[in-house]
């Protein structure tokens, strides 16, 4: 007897906040006993030691499954089902595939927890609900449809705002149509038919859509054609951009042409870098540089290609330096050091950059620019070694739209400069276009 009563002792001892998989097992074992022995209230004291204690803890699901069951099972003999309901739901959260067998519990046992199932399927449709008017209310079309395909089958009122949902998507896609934004307008159509397959209009305007975009697309191309062979790369990188933008995020054959085009004209290129590079001609160097820099259409384009870029080695008569890489050369001054930030040229910072944000155009700038429908600000920037950017001073007095410029530019990301010392940081001018949308 003394030693059952210290095993028992032992069993309702707090248990470790960071028990060990061995421990939880043996308090479980412990709580067993003294379930089957009808000493409810200490089986739920140590069960609820040890659930504490899995809380704060990643991963050992079953552990915390097992010991949600066993402090559900307790309180259903201490009578208390509303408790072990509550319990029964934290377990169909953690699993929601979890069955209990009615061959292994009594049939009361087997009425709380279809009883904690029902009521978990009401939380969670509602919850569904929630959420699926909030993605309707703010356009996020792919999150509703997951929603709905995921929770339809469990809550009859989801699957009843199908038909209310699809008629709103295709409310708004009519909008869009109106103003002409075609891209968001075939969104919500196609939003549309994938909640109601037979919807008739939504049908009709994917294919008129598809049909303008074909051929704005078309007529792109062979304007991007023109320029392109002809070597007007700024308006081709332009029409570029039209292109991918009015592709909605497909890959076209449109898209397919001139991202191939760019591709070997870059490979081209970089072969001919690699060439010259070997040779320490800084002349050739600087001019591959400046057709590289002037070809992309933008600035993360062909980074797998420009990474095959060798490291051109000082020339002896020029004190330059070149990170191929990186698509420049960096003029470095004897006096410089690894400790002193380089000064660079805008259009050679550019060529780095990586990602953008453009300035928010509050109502008060507006009003302060008032009938100017563009304005150039120049801000002096300092680019660290990582490509984060400090802005230094900005050339505009009024400080709302200085704020703003600010605020967008230390956002801005750069592919890190570098020469034969190894990660640079740099100051340089950005040139930033605030252009008003009429």
């Amino acid at each position: 007897m003394l030693g059952i009563a210290l095993i028992l002792l032992t069993a309702i001892q707090p248990v470790a906040q960071t028990a060990a998989p061995d421990e939880v097992k043996d308090a479980l074992v412990h709580a067993e006993a003294l379930y089957y022995g009808a000493r409810f209230s200490e089986s739920i004291a140590l069960l609820t030691r040890v659930d504490d204690s899995l809380k704060t803890q990643p991963g050992r699901l079953q552990d915390k499954i097992n010991t949600k069951l066993r402090l559900a099972l307790a309180y259903i003999g201490m009578n208390d089902t509303a408790k072990a309901k509550s319990l029964l739901i934290d377990l169909y959260t953690l699993d929601p595939n979890y069955v209990l067998d009615p061959q292994q519990f009594s049939p009361k046992v087997i009425t709380v927890a279809n009883e904690a199932r029902t009521d978990q399927t009401k939380v969670q449709c509602q919850a569904a609900q929630t959420d699926a008017k909030a993605y309707l209310e703010s356009g996020k079309n792919a999150a509703l449809l997951d929603l709905m395909r995921s929770m339809k089958r469990k809550c009859t009122a989801l699957a009843a705002m199908e038909q209310e949902a699809a008629d709103s998507l295709y409310k708004t896609g009519m909008l869009a149509y109106k103003r002409g934004e075609f891209g968001t307008a075939l969104a919500n159509f196609e939003a549309t038919v994938a909640l109601a397959p037979q919807h008739e209009l939504a049908l009709q305007y994917i294919d008129l859509i598809q049909s303008k975009q074909q051929v704005n697309q078309d007529r792109l191309l062979l304007q991007w054609q023109r320029e392109f062979d002809a070597r007007q790369l700024p308006a081709a990188a332009a029409d570029y951009r039209q292109i991918v933008a009015s592709s909605n995020g497909r890959t076209t054959a449109q898209v397919t042409h001139v991202t191939t085009e760019y591709r070997k004209a870059l490979m081209t290129l970089v072969e001919s870098w690699n060439r010259t590079c070997a040779s320490g001609d800084a002349a050739a160097i600087n001019a591959i540089r400046g057709q590289i820099s002037e070809l992309l259409p933008e600035p993360a384009f062909g980074e797998d290609i420009r990474a095959q870029m060798t490291v051109c080695e000082p020339t002896k008569n020029a004190g330059t330096t070149t990170d191929v890489r990186t698509e420049t050369v960096e003029k470095v001054t004897p006096a410089a050091s690894a400790a002193t930030c380089l000064e660079m040229q805008t259009q050679l910072v550019l060529a780095r950059l990586k990602t953008r944000v453009d300035p928010v155009i509050t109502n008060d700038i507006r009003y302060y620019l008032k009938n100017n429908s563009e304005m150039s600000v120049r801000a002096k920037a300092k680019i660290s070694e990582n490509g984060d950017v400090t802005v230094i001073s900005i050339q505009e007095s009024n400080p709302i739209l200085t704020s703003s410029i600010r605020n967008a530019l230390v956002q801005w990301k750069f592919t890190p400069i570098r020469d034969q010392n190894g990660p640079r940081c740099v100051e340089t001018e950005i040139p930033i276009l605030i252009k008003l949308a009429r």
